[in-house]
């Protein structure tokens, strides 16, 4: 085995999710982050700074003329000739623009299979969409082949279905099929048709019988998200957590990965005058570091809720956690906690600040709510903000209020309020953090970049300016005024003038990063999607904290089903679980023994009782003896 990293020069991203190799041997790899080629020395990445649709690319083809076809998670399918670019959306005739797999039958079409929006074939001129109602198995298509006689064969949500060109033929369990959830299919050399599904195994069949393979006959996993066919007729199957096998029609081989590490999801992050740094966690509750020892605090101590979100530390060197459940005050001995029954707008807890006459405001995801200590008051779109999901908030030096929202920015003097949209010169109507420099200009993170309004004239700063990347979650100022952005690509420092970026090829932990805080050295600390990472002086990253690795769940939102990848640093019985906002747990996932190894469980919409959930936020929650990590996933029927 050969292992490209980031440093042999591999660009840092979380997922690899499509491979796809042209006529002269370069191979072209589809990530969450873009498209990245390799020549056999250099890469190089293309993103939609450069005519990508999306950035996440689901699937990669290459035709006759060596043209690339890229099919995206929500931006459609891009077409790349070397120099120009393409795309095609819902409003051209592409049946979705969520598209997860594509193929090239042998008359050059272009086939494409959509999450929701069944399939569309391309000509080059016209599209044809096929659906539900015209014979296909179901709308969401997770792979697509062509066989040697003209047939297309989709495996779907509820089975496969083979279509001549007129007819329609659909094949589920009832006939012979290991399972409905079909991932993968792939077409020997003798024309049998190879299906990797969702628990069942693997199913061959050659037009008459179905011959199904599983553990029990030596396949590393039941589920097989991934089949390819080499040239001397050996089948390989990709599995979610088993590994890879390897079967030659009568004997199977098994290839796994090596032992990996744990890391616990941090969230938020707050340096208290004794330069203590507080690390909120998704699950594990709060964590206090003082440069030797931890202590964690959990729901056990007192606090709210174990889903920690943001931190704020008043003059008076009270602690304050909002969290998913509410808001919990803890001033060094004794915990307060506020909910919705208070007089909170919501439990939902995004940002907090205070303000020079003590009150506490909260951004949730039901408006602002501020308190003097006594009394609560709401602030809604009916009031005058500009969205009631409020993301992040800061005070200037005047007193007036900054709120970042998904519907723009509202300033708040105390009796007027005032709203800036996109129109007005705002980068993107989602703000996720606010920060004020010592000048008084306002430094806004959005999904577009950075704005910088100072009172009068809006500037926005993109990756086409030196930005890491055009997400950015999180900013902060160091002791010299630099700013620091932390970005879905990284973390760029700007001193007015000059861009640097840290990624994982500079040492840093994960390239998500979501807070940043500097203490009072002006050490800079980062939380990122795999842990904690520490920049000291001179700028070197020189320490990450690891701790578990439950991932982000793909796809995310979902409808159907969705795909949750962790990893496990030893032997040990793990527990996936799915919960509401409330807190009630209402899908067991996994609950075993595992080895050492990554692994992943899928989610179908559903409760222990087979009945679909309602639409909405829900948590994932793994745990492992007493240690707890969660993510959010976000379920649309």
């Amino acid at each position: 085995y050969k292992k490209y990293t980031t440093s042999d020069g591999l660009p840092a991203y979380d997922f690899v999710i499509s491979i796809a190799i042209d006529s002269e041997g370069n191979k072209w790899f589809g990530t969450n982050e873009g498209v990245t080629v390799f020549d056999g020395k250099n890469w190089v990445t293309f993103d939609t700074s450069n005519g990508l649709a999306d950035n996440w690319v689901s699937s990669i083809i290459i035709d006759s003329e060596g043209n690339k076809w890229f099919g995206t998670y929500g931006g459609g399918v891009t077409e790349f000739d070397g120099k120009n670019w393409t795309t095609y959306t819902i409003s051209d005739g592409l049946a979705n623009n969520y598209v997860y797999a594509a193929i090239i039958d042998s008359e050059g079409n272009l086939w494409f299979g959509t999450h929701g929006g069944g399939v569309s074939k391309f000509d080059g001129k016209n599209w044809t969409t096929y659906r539900r109602t015209d014979g296909l198995a179901h709308n969401y298509v997770y792979s697509i082949a062509a066989d040697g006689k003209g047939n297309i064969w989709f495996g779907t949500l509820r089975g496969i279905s083979k279509f001549d060109g007129t007819l329609w033929t659909t094949y589920r369990r009832t006939d012979g099929l290991a399972h409905d959830y079909v991932f993968s299919i792939a077409v020997d050399r003798e024309g049998n048709i190879w299906c990797g599904t969702f628990g069942g195994g693997v199913s061959e069949f050659d037009g008459s019988i179905w011959r199904t393979y599983t553990k029990s006959s030596g396949l590393a996993d039941n589920y097989v998200p991934a089949i390819v066919i080499d040239s001397n007729g050996n089948k390989w199957f990709g599995t979610y957590g088993g590994g890879i096998s390897g079967f030659d029609g009568k004997k199977w081989i098994l290839f796994k990965t090596k032992n990996g590490t744990f890391h616990k999801s941090v969230y938020s992050i707050a340096i208290d005058s004794d330069d203590i740094k507080w690390f909120g966690t998704f699950g594990g509750g709060v964590s206090k570091f003082d440069g030797i020892h931890w202590k964690t605090y959990t729901t056990y101590d007192g606090l709210v809720n174990n889903w920690v979100s943001t931190i704020t530390i008043d003059p008076e060197g009270c602690k304050w956690f909002g969290t998913l459940k509410g808001v919990s005050k803890f001033d060094g001995s004794n915990w307060t906690n506020y909910t919705t029954l208070d007089g909170l707008a919501d439990n939902s807890i995004y940002s907090i600040a205070v303000d020079s006459d003590g009150n506490k405001w909260f951004a949730t995801q039901a408006g602002v709510s501020k308190f003097d200590g006594e009394i609560w008051t709401t602030y809604r779109t009916a009031d005058g903000l500009a969205g009631n999901i409020v993301l992040s908030v800061a005070i200037d030096d005047e007193g007036s209020l900054w709120f970042g929202t998904t519907g723009g920015v509202s300033r708040f003097d105390g009796k007027n309020w005032t709203t800036y949209k996109t129109s007005d010169g705002l980068s993107d109507n989602t703000v996720h953090t606010i920060t004020i420099d010592s000048e008084g200009n306002k430094w806004f993170g959005t999904d577009r970049g950075v704005s910088k309004f100072d009172g009068i004239e809006w500037t926005v700063y993109t990756t086409s300016d030196g930005l890491a990347g055009n997400s950015v979650y999180a900013i902060a100022i160091d002791l010299d005024g630099n700013l620091w952005f932390g970005t879905n690509n990284g973390v760029s420092k700007f001193d007015g003038y000059k861009w640097t970026t840290y990624t994982t090829s500079d040492g840093l932990s994960g390239n998500s990063v979501y807070n940043i805080a500097i203490d009072s050295k002006g050490n800079k600390w980062f939380v990122t999607s795999v842990g904690i990472s520490f920049l000291g002086k001179p700028e070197t990253i020189s320490k990450n904290f690891d701790f578990l690795n439950l991932q982000q769940n793909y796809p995310n939102p979902f409808n159907s089903l969705t795909t949750i990848k962790y990893q496990l640093f030893k032997e040990c019985k793990v527990e996936i679980s799915i919960y509401n906002l409330l807190g009630q747990k209402i899908r067991t996932l996994i609950n075993e023994n595992k080895k050492i190894g990554y692994y992943s469980v899928m989610w179908d919409g559903t409760n222990d009782a087979g009945i679909p959930v309602s639409s909405g936020v829900y948590i994932c929650c793994m745990k492992i003896g007493n240690l707890t990590q969660s993510k959010k996933i976000v379920y649309l029927r």
